[in-house]
C-alpha cells in the first residue's frame, strides 16, 4: 500500500511539473505579450517623472539620494515585489562655489565643473595645454595648469584623462588640471565626473572645461600666447556615511535559487536630474519586473531587480554586491541599462569572469536556444561587448553579463551636464527599451535549459 501511495504522489508531483513547463511557441508569445504591455504603459515614464522633478539630482552621501532610496524601496514593494535594502558605505563629498577666469591674454569667465572627488583650493598659474600623456615626459609642467585638450574617439579610452589626468600631471609637478569635457560635442556646457587619485601623487585641484573653451585656450596657445588662469574649487569631503542598494525580488515557481538580475545605478551627478543617467536604466529595470507581475507570468528563474548606489564616484554599490550578496543566491546572468535612453534593439554579451572553455559553451547555449527566442520576440541581436559598470564586479566573479546597447547620439551631448533633464527623454523610446528589456529578462528567467554548466563546482572563474 505505501509503495502505490508514493507512486501515486510522484505521479502527481511529475504531473505538477509539467504544468509548469512552457512551450517555445508560448515563451515567444509571452515575451511579445510583455513588448505590447510595455508600449501600451506610461508608468515607467511617469515614474522617472517623479524621480527626476520632484527628487532631482542624487549624488552619493546626500539626502536627495537618500530620499529617492526610500522612494524607490517603498514604491517597488507596493507594486508585489519583495523588498530590502543593503547597505553600502559611500562617499560623501560636495561640490561647493567654483570658477575659473582667464587672465591672460584677455579676461574671461570659462565655464567649469570640477571634477568628481576633486579636492578644492584656489591655484593661479600659467597654462600647459597637452594632448597626450606622453608630453608629460617632453613638456616643463612644475608649477603649471595642465589643460588635457584630448578630442572624443570612445568613452573608454578617453574618459582616462579624465580619471587618471589629475594624478599623472601631479606626479610631474602641475598644480591643478583642466580637462576637455569627454563627449564628442556639447553646447558650451561642461561634463563632470570622477577622477581617481593616486596614493603616491599629490592630490591637485582638477575640473572640466568645455569643449569649445578648451579648443579655444589650444589655438591661443599655438599661436604663442601666454595663458594663465585662476582656478578656484570649493569642493569638501565629508568622509564615508551610509547608503544602500535596493534590492526587489520577483521569486521564481521553480528554480528559486537561482536568478536573472536585471540592474541600474540609482545615483546620479550633481547637476542636472540624472534623467538619463541614470534614471531612465531604473525604470528600464523596475519595468521590466513589474510587467511580469501585472501579466501574470512567474518565471522559472527568481527575477531580481537591483538599483545600484554610488556608481558614479566609485562603483560603490556594484562592488559590495558582488562582495556580499553574490554568494546568496545564484545569478545566472545580469543585465543592466547605462548610457541613456536612446532605441536599443542589441544586446552586448559578456562573458569574461569565465575561462575560455565555459565562455564557448555558454555562448553556445544562448545562441541555441535563448537567442533565437528573443529574436523570434522582437530584439534584434546578440553581440560581445561591456555589460555593464555596475554589474561588472559580479561578471567578474562569474555571472554572465549583458548590456542594453542604446544609441547614444543624443545621450553623449548631456552626459554629466545639467542638461541631463526629464524632457529630453522620448517617452517611445522609453517604452520601447522597457519592452525590450522586459523580453530579455523573462526569456532568460523562463529558459527550460541550463545556461551555466549545472554543477556549481564547474563554474570556474578568473581571480
Amino acid at each position: 500500500m505505501s509503495r502505490l501511495f508514493f507512486a501515486f504522489l510522484l505521479g502527481c508531483l511529475s504531473a505538477d511539473i509539467h504544468a509548469q513547463e512552457t512551450t517555445e511557441e508560448e515563451r515567444i508569445a509571452n515575451a511579445k505579450a510583455l513588448y505590447k504591455a510595455a508600449t501600451e504603459s506610461d508608468r515607467a515614464l511617469r515614474n522617472l517623472e517623479f524621480l527626476a522633478d520632484h527628487i532631482g539630482h542624487r549624488l552619493s552621501g546626500s539626502e536627495s539620494l537618500a530620499e529617492a532610496v526610500e522612494w524607490a524601496s517603498t514604491s517597488m514593494a507596493g507594486g508585489g515585489l519583495a523588498v530590502r535594502k543593503q547597505p553600502v558605505a559611500v562617499p560623501h563629498w560636495e561640490r561647493g562655489e567654483e570658477s575659473a577666469h582667464l587672465l591672460s591674454p584677455v579676461h574671461k569667465e570659462l565655464e567649469i565643473l570640477g571634477l568628481g572627488m576633486t579636492v578644492g583650493g584656489e591655484v593661479e598659474a600659467d597654462v600647459v595645454v597637452l594632448t597626450h600623456f606622453d608630453q608629460l615626459e617632453t613638456q616643463d609642467v612644475q608649477g603649471k595648469i595642465v589643460l588635457f585638450d584630448v578630442p572624443f574617439t570612445t568613452y573608454r579610452d578617453t574618459v582616462s584623462y579624465r580619471v587618471n589626468g589629475p594624478s599623472r600631471a601631479a606626479e610631474k609637478g602641475a598644480v591643478a588640471v583642466l580637462v576637455r569635457s569627454v563627449s564628442p560635442e556639447s553646447l558650451n556646457t561642461p561634463h563632470t565626473g570622477t577622477l581617481s587619485y593616486d596614493e603616491e601623487a599629490p592630490q591637485i585641484p582638477a575640473a572640466a572645461l568645455t569643449i569649445e573653451d578648451a579648443s579655444w585656450l589650444h589655438r591661443l596657445a599655438e599661436d604663442g600666447e601666454t595663458l594663465r588662469l585662476r582656478l578656484s574649487l570649493g569642493a569638501q569631503h565629508h568622509g564615508m556615511v551610509e547608503s544602500h542598494n535596493v534590492i526587489a525580488d520577483l521569486p521564481g515557481r521553480e528554480l528559486t535559487d537561482e536568478a536573472i538580475l536585471v540592474a541600474c545605478h540609482l545615483d546620479s551627478w550633481d547637476v542636472g536630474q540624472g534623467a538619463q543617467d541614470d534614471g531612465a536604466g531604473c525604470m528600464i529595470a523596475w519595468e521590466a519586473a513589474q510587467l511580469l507581475i501585472d501579466l501574470g507570468l512567474t518565471p522559472r528563474r527568481t527575477v531580481r531587480v537591483v538599483f545600484f548606489t554610488a556608481e558614479e564616484n566609485g562603483i560603490w554599490g556594484g562592488k559590495a554586491y558582488a562582495e556580499e550578496e553574490l554568494d546568496a543566491l545564484r545569478i545566472i546572468a545580469a543585465l543592466e541599462s547605462d548610457s541613456g535612453n536612446g532605441i536599443a534593439n542589441t544586446l552586448r554579451m559578456d562573458f569574461s569572469g569565465f575561462e575560455e572553455d565555459l565562455q564557448a559553451e555558454i555562448a553556445g547555449n544562448i545562441t541555441n536556444v535563448v537567442a533565437l527566442e528573443m529574436k523570434a520576440a522582437g530584439l534584434e541581436s546578440l553581440v560581445p561587448g561591456f555589460s555593464g559598470a555596475d554589474i561588472g564586479p559580479s561578471v567578474k566573479k562569474g555571472v554572465i553579463g549583458f548590456g542594453l546597447q542604446h544609441d547614444t547620439s543624443n545621450y553623449w551631448p548631456i552626459h554629466h551636464t545639467h542638461a541631463d533633464t526629464f524632457e529630453k527623454v522620448v517617452p517611445e523610446d522609453l517604452a520601447h527599451n522597457v519592452g525590450i528589456m522586459a523580453i530579455a529578462v523573462y526569456l532568460l528567467a523562463e529558459s527550460p535549459i541550463e545556461i551555466l554548466p549545472p554543477a556549481p563546482k564547474k563554474r570556474r572563474w578568473r581571480r
